[in-house]
């Protein structure tokens, strides 16, 4: 067995299936999340919509602070398989797997040891640092993809010169991923010629049109920009992205940010990598161990400079992850025998398999890429957008500036306004003003409007989280789509009676006649239902299977009750599991289930207000 898993071409199969499953798995219902994920997921919608690659845009405005090269590829994604939150993570996915086999090689390139090799694609992918990342839609993994493969081919151009051709070309896309933060593929290169003492290598003609290439294609993107918006362009990306944000005026001791990161997040890994940097460290500069150095030198130097800005997110790292696994493997290679690595290898593989089983077998929740993302948005953005015009912004009462901005622009392709109206008052004499208008807020907020202005505001749609709705005027405009479950009207309730009156009661443990009662009790609950409705009109029916009922009054909790004691729906096994052979039971149990999340939305209006109240028709 241990010769199977010490095979390469098994091991690097078994990665690349790994790593797709584990990434790809379960993605099809969890959502985006908001901010980060959602704003560069509409950036490559909105690509693929104008068919513009250079000139980006959020919201159709121009947005200058990530070039474009994740989106591309996004877009092109989106064109596959549609836009969907599938499609957004689809690449993070592919670039993520990609990152654990060039590892994989990078280490059989340096070490020729498979233990070596497979070890550091496992540091990799645990803890969840890298596997949450690569099942987002971000460009933090499309960046450390672009720099691993950079370094990548800087180590075989020692061999084969022309593979400065790929290092040149991979830091162009690093730099067309990240801007600046691209460089380092040069910066770290150019630091580990100079340590090494290899200065001949500067005017290599082939490390020269490398690096070329790198700045040329890689500044395309801001030089087109510069060259469109002018000095706008310059001062936005440069100036405030780049310079305003990172630097300037912040805590004291704000350079230990990542350092703390790492102590909060890089377990179990940490101590091993501190007693690895230390020893390549010692081999790099005592010793003049050229590979040592270079692994040392990366993650170091990356570290160090990133540490200068202010805003430190652990992600940011992504791009030194690969330098700091493969340090790690050869630092518990030299620990281990060759028993102990046959067993290791062995838990590696068996914990890699218990992944894959958990991400896509069974139903836990994790955070975050394992949880369900923007489930709220995601149910009320069809009715969003079914009642708006594509230009139409949506009010905001009460929510922050951009969470759920972000993602319901995203799902409904809806702008939701960044000015907050925070007063009751206020909202009431905008929506006199303009009645048309329509709003979200969360569903606490709403209950306090609907019991301080009842007659004023008419509830569209809600959920857990949000309620979208707009003015009592405006409810005649209010449109819903019964395309997939038409409703039935009340003249076609006639045949569903004759149903009910056709029923038998096979089982004679609870009596015909005690049945039958039961079915008339339901006629008559259905006759009140639909006794003088407001309108009838199947943009307000709420549709509940098997029956589509007109919510016009108060629900008869008692007469419900009766009807299900009658019929025996809902006894325990006490009656020896005779209610699950109920002919009764089992055509009426959905009508239960139904009615029960009927009485559900009931229980959220007030019950005070009369059954001509118009609120009942919401």
């Amino acid at each position: 067995m241990n010769f199977v898993l010490n095979n390469k071409k098994l091991q690097i199969t078994f990665l690349i299936f790994a790593s797709l499953l584990i990434f790809l798995g379960r993605q099809l219902d969890n959502g985006i999340q908001n901010f980060d994920d959602a704003y560069y997921a509409q950036k490559a919608k909105e690509i693929l919509e104008s068919g513009s690659l250079w000139f980006i845009t959020y919201s159709d405005i121009p947005a200058f602070d990530n070039p474009p090269l994740p989106f591309w590829i996004m877009a092109l994604s989106y064109s596959f398989f549609g836009v969907s939150t599938y499609s957004a993570i689809f690449s993070s996915a592919l670039f993520g797997t990609g990152i654990i086999l060039i590892t994989y090689r990078f280490s059989l390139l340096l070490y020729k040891d498979c233990w070596v090799a497979f070890t550091a694609a496992f540091v990799l992918l645990f803890p969840g640092l890298f596997v949450d990342a690569s099942r987002r839609s971000m460009v933090d993994i499309p960046l450390a993809f672009f720099v691993v493969l950079a370094f990548y081919a800087f180590l075989k151009s020692r061999d084969l010169k022309p593979w400065y051709l790929v290092y040149g070309l991979a830091t162009a896309c690093a730099i067309l991923t990240k801007s600046v933060l691209g460089l380092f593929p040069l910066t770290i290169v150019g630091a580990f010629l100079l340590f090494s003492r290899q200065w001949r290598e500067f005017i290599n003609p082939w490390f020269v049109s490398g690096c070329m290439i790198a700045l040329l294609l890689g500044f395309s993107w801001h030089f087109i920009n510069w060259q469109h918006y002018g000095q706008e362009f310059l001062e936005a990306h440069f100036g405030y992205l780049i310079v305003g944000r990172n630097f300037g005026e912040t805590k004291p001791f704000y350079y230990l940010g990542y350092a703390k990161d790492f102590y909060k997040n890089y377990w179990p890994w940490l101590p091993i990598t501190l007693i690895g940097l230390f020893q390549f460290a010692k081999r790099g500069i005592r010793e003049k161990d050229k590979v040592a150095l270079f692994l040392f030198l990366w993650p170091v130097l990356t570290f160090l400079v990133m540490s200068t800005g202010k805003n430190q997110v652990i992600r940011y790292l992504f791009m030194m992850f690969p330098a700091l696994a493969i340090i790690n493997a050869k630092t518990i290679s030299e620990w281990l025998g060759p028993d102990k690595k046959n067993k290791a290898l062995a838990i590696m593989v068996g914990l890699i398999a218990t992944t894959i089983l958990f991400v896509n077998v069974t139903s836990f929740r994790v955070k975050v890429s394992l949880d369900q993302q923007s489930k709220e948005v995601r149910e009320i953005a069809p009715i969003i957008k079914l009642n708006t015009s594509i230009n139409q912004r949506i009010g905001n009462y009460r929510l922050s500036p951009y969470n759920p901005r972000l993602t319901m622009l995203f799902y409904a392709n809806r702008l939701i306004e960044l000015g907050i109206t925070s007063d009751s008052d206020r909202l009431i004499t905008v929506m006199s003003s303009n009645p048309e208008k329509l709003w979200l807020t969360s569903i606490w907020e709403f209950r306090k409007l609907i019991a301080k202005y009842p007659d004023k505001l008419y509830l569209i749609h809600a959920n857990k989280k949000f309620a979208f709705f707009t003015s009592m005027d405006n409810r005649i405009n209010i449109r819903y789509d019964f395309s997939t479950q038409p409703p039935l009207y009340i003249n076609d309730q006639q045949e569903l009676r004759q149903d009910f009156g056709n029923f038998n009661n096979k089982d004679h443990d609870v009596p015909v006649q005690e049945c039958q009662g039961a079915i008339e009790k339901f006629d008559s609950f259905i006759t009140t239902w639909e006794k003088d409705p407001v309108k009838v009109s199947p943009s307000i029916w709420v549709v509940l299977p098997p029956v589509n009922y007109y919510p016009h009054t108060k629900f008869p909790e008692e007469q419900f009750r009766s009807f299900v004691t009658a019929c025996g729906i809902g006894r325990g096994l006490e009656k020896g599991g005779k209610t699950h052979n109920l002919q009764c039971s089992n055509q009426l149990i959905s009508f239960k289930e139904s009615v029960e999340t009927l009485m559900d939305v009931a229980a959220f209006i007030p019950h005070e207000y009369p059954p001509s109240h118009g609120i009942w028709v919401q």
